[in-house]
């Protein structure tokens, strides 16, 4: 399994164990897809980047992962009160599962607007940034 793809399973698991988080957005709502959810409200895992960094041992990379936030909620205030939530279902590193180990999670930002379509829908951006190591 790719470093990408193992976090984003680690971190699905995480969000969806945690009850803050799926008192907010159900679990069937935390999902994979392209483009508007389906139902809101919803966190979809968006973009990632890989950056491979070579040890003699083991590989290791850094991650950066994109999760999107939609409400259809005047404001963003409900946005942000499931971006907190998120922040803290993903503390307590390190992490491990399919080969791979997190060894540290850092929240690098969340951005929060109208979507451009509809105004009622605000759309969130979340960034992680995750530091990863090849366990098998």
């Amino acid at each position: 399994m790719s470093p990408s793809l193992a976090l984003q399973a680690m971190i699905d698991a995480r969000l969806c164990a945690d009850a803050a988080v799926v008192a907010l957005v159900p679990a069937d709502d935390i999902t994979d897809r392209r483009g508007r959810p389906a139902s809101y409200p919803s966190i979809l895992f968006g973009e990632a980047r890989e950056y491979p960094l070579g040890a003699v041992k083991r590989d290791s990379t850094r991650l950066s992962l994109d999760l999107h936030v939609w409400t259809n909620t005047l404001g963003t205030r409900e946005a942000k009160e499931i971006v907190s939530a998120m922040r803290r279902a993903l503390r307590d590193a390190p992490w491990e599962a399919d080969g791979h180990a997190v060894l540290d999670l850092r929240f690098e930002g969340a951005r929060y607007m109208p979507d451009p379509g509809d105004a009622d829908i605000t759309h969130g951006v979340v960034t992680v940034d995750a530091f990863m190591l090849e366990t098998a």
